[in-house]
């Protein structure tokens, strides 16, 4: 047999084992996406003894975290102890699949089950959980330059709007809302996620800036935003990029020629009109869209 012969027997002998032996989260993945929790807990499980190597055992790894965070947001609120388990085992996992291969989504899960413990524990654990939440997000941010996870900048705008600031910790309303708008411009068109829609007009309503204020506001912005030097630092003034003058996909007019309050209003009724005729709809959708049914008409 030739040189030639063998050297291209060996690629297609290697090309085929790694085929033969690859890992395959698609059944996972679409059970998570149908949110059969259970169902895609068990699927990975049966992945991650297949797994011929440390990166394919890191992409199970992330997967089992991120349904962790979803099984302990089913369980009932008094439930808390079991909530707990479900969130530490979720951070066990995702710390687990930083140590096999670090990827954006490993970090990501670590911080939302951290994030998800700190909240059911209280104020008190979820700011001693907060530091660390963040290393880890700007890990996703800064070093790994990811800028298009619409989760890491739902997670980034949570944890700033929750935290107070001050000599406190370092909370900041108007970073929240940068980071909201951020996971707003990265959702996926497959997903509806009403939830980020929720948040934003949450945090809009809440901070209460009239048009006037939004016009000086975004324009102060602009200049951090071009001065800036990280990712995280950038993504802070990412509402006032261009002084107010963007124009959101659910707006007729620009930022600054609308109050907070108008712009969360508007963003309700956008998100409702579109999840008439958005498929498919799951059944955590269906509940957030009940909930923002229910904040829109308080408003009104």
């Amino acid at each position: 047999m030739s040189v030639k012969r063998l050297a291209s027997l060996t690629v297609f002998l290697l090309i085929g084992s790694l085929v033969f032996s690859a890992i395959d989260v698609k059944e996972a993945d679409d059970f998570y996406d149908q949110d059969a929790f259970t169902q895609a807990e068990q699927a990975l499980l049966v992945q991650l003894d297949k797994a011929a190597n440390p990166e394919e055992e890191a992409q199970i790894l992330w997967r089992l975290a991120r349904v962790m965070v979803s099984l302990g947001d089913d369980l009932d609120k008094e439930d808390k102890a079991g909530r707990f388990a479900l969130y530490e085992k979720g951070e066990a996992y995702a710390l687990s699949s930083i140590e096999k291969n670090p990827t954006p989504f490993g970090y990501l899960w670590k911080s939302s089950n951290v994030g998800r413990w700190g909240q059911t524990k209280g104020p008190l654990n979820a700011l001693g959980k907060a530091k660390g939440m963040l290393e880890d997000l700007t890990v996703i941010v800064n070093n790994l330059n990811t800028l298009d996870s619409s989760e890491t900048w739902y997670v980034l705008s949570s944890l700033y709007d929750e935290l107070p600031g001050g000599m406190i910790s370092f909370g900041n309303k108007d970073w929240a809302v940068s980071y909201m708008r951020m996971a707003m411009d990265t959702i996926e068109s497959s997903l509806l996620y009403p939830g980020h829609y929720k948040k934003l007009a949450e945090e809009l309503y809440a901070r209460n800036w009239s048009a006037s204020k939004r016009s000086k506001e975004l324009a102060k912005m602009q200049k951090d935003w071009q001065k800036a030097s990280t990712n995280l630092e950038k993504y802070r003034y990412y509402e006032g990029k261009d002084a107010g003058a963007t124009k959101p996909f659910y707006s007729s007019v620009t930022l600054k020629q609308m109050s907070d309050r108008q712009e969360a209003e508007m963003v309700l009724s956008y998100v409702l009109e579109k999840a008439k005729v958005f498929r498919p709809i799951k059944p955590t959708d269906t509940k957030e869209i009940k909930e923002i049914e229910k904040l829109r008409d308080s408003w009104i």
